[in-house]
């Protein structure tokens, strides 16, 4: 109850955080008039770049799934991505949440063992946040050298990064070079819970799952290669999106490289910490400061911000609709709820949904 008192306070919040930033900053009416600019067309393109996020990653699991022997079709995927982008959205950051149910999906509709699907999600995952990092680090070295930050700005922005870097840094460290940190994670849980079965099951299964990862980033690297390469598809399509925005709602006019890197930097680092469901509120802050920044005018950054909703609205509805279409509403309903664990056993056999 707890819970989803939190999630109903929040997405409330961004909400009103969201009328509010635009109303008071952009304004309503000069935005809604830069969308109506923007087009159908502009809308359909930015919709496209928007999916890369999820249609990327996807092939890029795919050949992931392969490589380790799981003959996973590629619209499978490609489903469970579009089915986890309501979850993620909900969740704590963009990039994380809908794991259980992808697992779940994957491996009661193929008979392949959860940790085996679990361990190409993690890496997956890896290579997803990497391939953004990567991109952010190139966008920082353009946009801190061509455009004058304030020494707060500069601060912020090194700050964030050294936070994402030093996260992602120590897992990857972890996890290539086998030092198993999801089983001393349950170790330490065990401190607070002696003779805990459910734990002992969970440090096997969890144990197993590791040295599946460790070979992915070790023994498989040609195919992680190939599978980080398609991977950095997905970035590109969050880097490429403002540049869609003005060359439509600015009659063909198109922004600086620094100012795209400077947009794309701000939308990763809100994507990436903690917010409210979506940044709801945050993205639009974060919108309005950097296009005021850039002299690309508030009311553009408004206009940008309600076809970046729009376009999240449709993904949701169309990943709710699978959702429901393949009848994983229980399922759904039990990760939301912290019900079903990421616990890396097999697949209990349980009537698998509709392909």
């Amino acid at each position: 109850m707890l819970k989803k008192l939190f999630t109903a306070g929040s997405m409330i919040l961004g909400l009103v955080l969201f009328v509010f930033v635009i109303g008071q900053f952009g304004g309503f009416a000069r935005s809604f008039e830069k969308v109506q600019d923007f087009g159908w067309l502009g809308m359909a393109l930015y919709l496209s770049a928007s999916s890369l996020t999820l249609v990327a990653p996807g092939i890029a699991w795919t050949i992931l799934m392969r490589g380790d022997g799981l003959k996973v079709p590629l619209w499978t995927a490609l489903k469970a991505n579009f089915m986890g982008f309501p979850i993620n959205f909900i969740a704590p950051t963009m990039y994380l949440g809908s794991e259980p149910l992808k697992m779940i999906y994957v491996s009661r509709l193929h008979g392949v063992p959860n940790r085996s699907v679990l361990a190409t999600i993690v890496v997956a995952k890896f290579q997803e946040v990497g391939a953004h990092l990567m991109m952010m680090l190139v966008a920082v070295g353009i946009s801190v050298t061509r455009i004058e930050f304030t020494r707060k700005d500069t601060l912020l922005i090194a700050v964030s990064m050294l936070v994402l870097l030093s996260v992602f840094g120590l897992a990857l460290w972890g996890f290539v070079g086998n030092h198993q940190p999801s089983v001393k994670l349950i170790n330490v849980l065990a401190l607070f819970r002696r003779r805990s079965r459910k734990l002992a099951r969970l440090r096997a299964r969890a144990r197993e799952m590791e040295v599946i990862i460790h070979a992915s980033f070790t023994r498989r690297w040609r195919t992680f290669l190939i599978a980080q390469a398609v991977t950095l598809v997905s970035a590109a399509g969050v880097l490429y999106r403002p540049l869609i925005f003005f060359y439509f709602a600015r009659d063909g006019q198109l922004i600086s490289t620094e100012q795209l890197c400077a947009i794309f930097l701000v939308t990763n680092v809100i994507n990436s910490l903690p917010h409210t469901p979506g940044g709801l509120g945050v993205f639009e802050g974060g919108m309005m400061g950097i296009f005021d920044l850039l002299g690309l005018g508030k009311e553009n950054a408004g206009a940008f911000a309600i076809v970046t909703r729009a376009c999240d609205l449709i993904l949701i509805l169309l990943g709710s609709w699978l959702i429901v279409h393949l009848g994983l509403q229980s399922v759904v309903r039990r990760v939301a709820e912290g019900k079903e664990q990421i616990d890396g056993g097999d697949a209990d056999g349980a009537t698998p949904p509709a392909p």
